[in-house]
């Protein structure tokens, strides 16, 4: 990990001002503040490559190593966020190319048949991979079992695979969901309303889980209609129609904000003076919109590359049986969360 003074170097700011950004404090602007991420990612880029460039020429335990090291990564049929999967794959592709590994990426499809692609990889031998990862893994996910019984390595990104007995990388979402709906209760706001997502995904439950814990800490009943899964549109419509008091709506990522967020338009509520957001993801979306909005961002590139190099761990030692990491996030505040208006 470099340290605080050699990213100061490698950005050119001081060191009081990489401080502030990597312990996610006011007084920084997006701009200065990316300039140090960007920073912080090429030194710890370059520290990887100076680690695999060793690991990448030591025999991991096959018997023909004539070929790379095949990976397969498995990722939904459908992806709401193109930026969010690119990142990803830009931080696994990166930690893939230091380890010289093959990448076959292969589409997860839930009601899949015995001869679609995902299923021959685990039982044909002939198509059989060193290891896999699993990004976008639902709550019950069969092919996680598979894994286990074929005893292929493999690694969840993006959740906590509590159910299975199998490696991942995940993040504290309670805890920054709780964080994210704290701040509006702090400002004053009493009805949130939470929107869209899939119920067959764990990040739906565990950010459904902080929302819930924080506004029970703020004494705050919960209507049910406040909590909107599903299409954010609709979502977003049902919400102004049914539950005018909401004075604040928490969108569960950057996709479903950008649905949400034209309806709220076309209603007249400003943001943030008629209603405030907040939303997942922190991708161009959110930083772009006007006004930027409030948002949860994760190190994507980061989780790309830690999931290839725990999958080669487990490859290397067999007796790694499970291993789990948790990452953090920033709450990255900006001008979409506002008191409540004044009611009349």
């Amino acid at each position: 990990m470099p340290t605080v003074r050699q990213i100061a170097e490698q950005a050119g700011v001081s060191i009081s001002t990489v401080s502030l950004v990597l312990n996610n404090k006011p007084g920084v602007s997006d701009e200065m503040r990316r300039v140090v991420i960007d920073a912080r990612d090429a030194l710890q880029q370059q520290e990887m490559r100076r680690t695999t460039s060793e690991m990448a020429r030591v025999d991991v335990g096959r018997t023909d190593t004539s070929f790379p090291m095949s990976i397969v990564v498995l990722h939904p049929p459908v992806l709401e966020s193109s930026h969010v999967f690119r990142e990803v794959l830009r931080g696994i592709q990166t930690a893939a190319q230091a380890y010289n590994l093959q990448l076959r990426l292969v589409s997860n499809a839930p009601n899949a048949t015995e001869h679609h692609v995902s299923h021959l990889y685990f039982t044909d031998p002939s198509l059989r991979p060193d290891g896999v990862i699993v990004f976008g893994a639902q709550r019950h996910e069969p092919l996680l079992n598979m894994l286990f019984e074929q005893g292929i390595p493999g690694v969840v990104l993006g959740r906590k695979p509590d159910n299975y007995d199998i490696s991942g990388i995940g993040r504290d979402e309670e805890r920054h969901a709780y964080e994210a709906t704290r701040y509006l209760t702090k400002l004053g706001h009493r009805a949130i309303a939470f929107i869209g997502g899939e119920q067959v995904y764990d990040y739906w439950h565990t950010r459904m889980g902080g929302y819930t814990q924080a506004l029970h800490d703020a004494s705050i009943n919960i209507s049910s209609d406040w909590i909107q899964p599903g299409d954010c549109e609709v979502a977003t419509r049902r919400v102004l129609k049914s539950v005018p008091e909401v004075t604040a709506l928490i969108y569960v990522n950057d996709a479903c904000a950008a649905e949400g967020l034209p309806v709220l338009a076309a209603a007249g509520k400003r943001i943030p003076e008629d209603a405030s957001v907040i939303s997942f993801d922190d991708t161009h979306i959110a930083q772009s919109y006007d006004p930027p909005i409030t948002s949860i961002s994760y190190r994507r590139f980061e989780e790309g590359e830690w999931a290839i190099k725990m999958l080669i761990d487990q490859i290397q030692y067999p007796y790694l049986k499970r291993v789990q990491a948790i990452f953090d996030a920033d709450f990255i505040v900006r001008k979409s969360c506002a008191p409540p208006p004044a009611r009349d």
